[in-house]
């Protein structure tokens, strides 16, 4: 499972989730996407989602603007129960 910070048109910030092929968070500003990387205990990777949002932006693609649209109407889509590498811990929605 991979995330990735994308921008919107709209100039706010999407979180791609490559587990699902869709956008989990949309519409956040920098300090929502730092709040769910805190809350999911992925203090490591707040650096890098940082720098995703700063010095390495990706735009959405007009594809991607098209998931974010269709999220707007029915709701962000949920990745579930997400295993931790080989630790035997998970993530869930609800950790979020």
């Amino acid at each position: 499972m991979a995330w990735r910070i994308d921008k919107q048109a709209n100039g706010r910030f999407a979180i791609y989730s490559s587990r699902i092929d869709d956008y989990i968070v949309i519409d956040a500003d920098e300090a929502e996407i730092e709040r769910i990387y805190t809350e999911k205990g992925i203090k490591v990777y707040l650096a890098s989602a940082r720098a995703q949002m700063t010095t390495r932006v990706t735009k959405v693609a007009p594809e991607g603007e098209s998931k974010i649209a269709a999220s707007r109407i029915r709701g962000t889509p949920k990745e579930g129960t997400v295993p931790i590498g080989v630790t035997g811990f998970t993530l869930d929605d609800e950790d979020r």
